[in-house]
């Protein structure tokens, strides 16, 4: 009996311990992520408008306030082994404000952002070792339109196809030198339907307009990066036109983000 009573014993022990390291890789991995740079998405899609590159293909009178403090992260962490994968989604909160004159129409914005990543535990500490991109999407209503595939151009690590912006890709496998000049394509069905922007963080948030080249079928956009060495997003960003008007028209857009390492 005493024997049996021990038994028992060292079995809820070492169940604790199990658990109690489980909760513990989680803590450890989600620490990671309200720190990584690379899960910093809002910064690239909430911001002031950009005036420095007013195009008449695309307007420039809006922006998205997001509100952070109703922001909702929700990180599902699966460990298995010495492996972890995460789905990360933010459930976005706030107006989309198109500005007319001195003042602006509000439109309600109820965005959704995902993004996944693979965490490896090397030395009993976990690291990121592989990512997606992100994608950015409406959680009611569909847009009108589907992106097709991102194509992303730079002279460091050529060209990058994104057909799904959850392509796992090396934390380090986008890479420019500092101030490179990057093209970014976007394939779209329905162009004429859609604005397209290009954001990236340069000490702050910037968005350039993307022009329509009807010769290739796509809309692409250029931005220069910063000179500080570090991992950053920058995000293919389509809004629907009626989005853009003064009208009840619902704000409807998609992007996708993607990850990228200046060094």
């Amino acid at each position: 009996m005493k024997r049996f009573s021990l038994a028992l014993l060292l079995g809820v022990v070492l169940l604790g311990c199990r658990r109690g390291d489980e909760v513990g890789d989680e803590d450890e991995i989600r620490a990671i992520l309200e720190s990584h740079p690379l899960f910093n998405v809002l910064d690239v899609i909430d911001g002031q408008p950009e005036t420095t590159r007013v195009l008449t293909s695309a307007p420039q009178n809006w922006y998205r306030r997001v509100y952070r403090d109703s922001t909702v992260k929700n990180f599902n962490i699966n460990v298995s082994g010495d492996s972890a994968y995460v789905v990360a989604k933010w459930y976005l909160r706030g107006e989309f404000r198109v500005i007319t004159g001195f003042t602006y129409v509000s439109k309600p914005l109820k965005d959704v952002v995902e993004r996944h990543a693979v965490f490896k535990k090397v030395n009993n500490r976990w690291r990121l070792t592989r990512i997606t991109g992100f994608r950015l999407y409406p959680e009611d209503g569909v847009p009108a339109f589907t992106i097709d595939s991102v194509v992303v151009v730079g002279t460091s690590s050529g060209a990058k196809v994104f057909t799904t912006p959850f392509t796992f890709l090396d934390t380090a496998d986008i890479f420019y030198a500092p101030g490179e000049t990057v093209r970014v394509k976007v394939y779209v069905s329905l162009p004429d339907s859609v604005f397209g922007y290009v954001h990236h963080w340069k000490g702050r948030h910037h968005r350039h307009a993307m022009d329509y080249d009807s010769t290739g079928g796509y809309l692409i956009g250029y931005f220069t990066l910063t000179t500080n060495r570090g991992k950053y997003n920058a995000a293919a960003d389509l809004i629907q036109r009626g989005s853009l008007s003064t009208s009840s028209q619902t704000y409807l857009s998609e992007a996708w983000g993607f990850p990228y390492t200046v060094r």
